[in-house]
C-alpha cells in the first residue's frame, strides 16, 4: 500500500519527540507492515513564529493526486492535542478517500469506527450530520487550496529504489 507520512514537531523541543525520531518510527512501521512510503510531509518550527500547517497542506495535495491510499502518523496526537480537532482532521482525511494508520498501538481504539470515547462519537455524529446536510443542499466540499507558506514545510519524496521490498 502506498502511503504518505505526516509528522509535526513541536516548537518547544522539550515538549515533543523530534522529527528524526518520528521519521524513524514511520520507516520501521512501514518496513514491518509492507507499506510503501512515497512522501513524508512535516510541519517544522520556525523561530519566532507559530507552528503552521504547511506540511499538512502538502499532505492534502499529495492525497488529491490520487497516488496514495493512506496517511501514516506517528500517533494521532501528531494531528492535534485536542480530541475534537483530531476527529475533524481524521474525518477530513477519510472524506478525501484516505485510510489513516498510526504507528502507535494505542491509536487502534482512536481510529476504530466503534470508539468507546463519548466525545469522539459525538464529534463523528455531528460531522456526519453536517455532511448529510451539505449533500441535501447539493453543496460540494470546497477543494483544498494549499496556501503558499513562508518556508516551514518539508516534503521528503522517497525514491522508488528505497521501497521496503527493494523493488522499484
Amino acid at each position: 500500500m502506498r502511503v504518505v507520512a505526516y509528522l509535526r514537531e513541536s516548537a518547544d523541543p522539550a515538549e515533543d519527540r523530534p522529527a528524526f525520531a518520528q521519521q524513524e518510527e514511520i520507516r520501521r512501521y512501514a518496513a514491518a507492515h509492507g507499506l510503501d512510503v512515497v512522501a513524508i510531509c512535516q510541519d517544522v518550527p520556525r523561530p519566532g513564529l507559530a507552528l503552521g500547517r504547511e506540511g499538512y497542506r502538502s499532505l492534502l495535495g499529495i492525497l488529491a493526486s490520487g497516488n496514495v491510499e493512506a496517511v501514516l502518523l506517528p500517533g494521532s496526537a501528531t494531528l492535534s492535542a485536542d480530541v475534537v480537532l483530531q476527529e475533524v482532521m481524521l474525518w477530513d482525511l477519510r472524506a478525501r478517500g484516505a485510510r489513516v494508520l498510526s504507528t502507535d498501538p494505542a491509536d487502534a481504539e482512536v481510529l476504530s469506527p466503534a470508539t468507546d470515547d463519548a466525545t469522539r462519537r459525538f464529534v463523528r455524529d455531528v460531522l456526519v450530520r453536517v455532511a448529510e446536510h451539505r449533500e441535501s443542499l447539493g453543496l460540494l466540499p470546497a477543494p483544498p487550496a494549499p496556501a503558499p507558506g513562508e518556508g516551514g514545510v518539508v516534503v521528503h519524496l522517497v525514491p522508488a529504489t528505497d521501497a521496503p521490498d527493494g523493488t522499484a
